[in-house]
């Protein structure tokens, strides 16, 4: 789950957001996005889970507001920025900075127009029924399968273990701390080194849509491909890129 710098998905997504952003008239128009780093009661309230990585400082939410649309993405480089979907489109994207900023400016322009929808986080014990939601809907389309999970999130460990059984859910994570853990029976583990191991090993693979602002998710596409596992991305980050790309996407209760 090592980071790609050549970003194949966002630089994709990028041209498409462009094309749309010509088609619509809004590259030419002094149009303000603004990114700030929200506080963690701001964007998750106070869930049940005290282990999140937003909790513990690892991750930060930031809000990209366009037109009084806004968007959310998880990274570990927050920063604020403000310009037209012009200078947007210069960044460059190959730090986890500027991915974040593109993927929550191109997700608050694109719930804009209307285009996507679920782009600002769930809160509270919102995050709890949302793992027990997501088992309970993956368990009726597929049935007793394996599920990979590529980033921790407790909610979705949880209820991914209490549908389809411990011993049928895998984890990876890039955090050392978490690494080792078990969690409802399921062992984390080491992201860099046994992404394979869970996508060949899974029928299905969830990843944490922050993979798009980290940099890592075109390996993990590479793998599914590689070993012909579905693969869903989740959460609010890549609301945007996955419609652009055209990309199955699952976010249950966010606003």
């Amino acid at each position: 789950m090592s980071e790609n710098r050549t970003q194949p998905l966002l630089e994709s997504a990028r041209r498409e957001f462009a094309r749309l952003a010509e088609a619509r008239g809004l590259l030419d128009t002094r149009i303000s996005i603004t990114a700030r780093t929200l506080s963690t009661e701001e964007a998750i309230g106070t869930p049940v889970y005290d282990d999140l990585p937003i909790l513990r400082g690892k991750e930060v939410m930031i809000e990209a507001e366009f037109q009084g649309a806004k968007g959310h993405a998880f990274t570990s480089a927050p920063s604020s920025w403000e310009g037209s979907v012009r200078d947007l489109l210069s960044l460059t994207l190959d730090t986890n900075q500027q991915r974040a900023l593109l993927t929550a400016a191109m997700n608050a322009v694109l719930r804009s127009l209307d285009l996507v929808d679920r782009t600002i986080h769930c809160h509270s014990e919102d995050i709890e029924r949302c793992g027990n939601r997501m088992a309970a809907d993956l368990r009726r389309e597929y049935g007793p399968i394996s599920v990979g999970i590529v980033g921790y999130q407790p909610g979705l460990v949880a209820g991914l273990a209490k549908h389809f059984g411990p011993a049928n859910v895998r984890v990876v994570d890039l955090l050392e701390e978490n690494i080792g853990r078990r969690v409802g029976g399921v062992e984390i583990w080491d992201g860099l080194t046994r992404a394979e191991d869970l996508v060949r090993e899974s029928d299905l693979v969830l990843a944490t849509g922050s993979t798009v602002a980290n940099g890592t998710v075109d390996g993990l596409l590479h793998l599914a491909r590689k070993h012909d596992t579905p693969l869903l991305l989740y959460g609010v980050t890549a609301a945007a890129v996955c419609h652009l790309c055209r990309l199955p996407r699952r976010c249950l209760l966010a606003a």
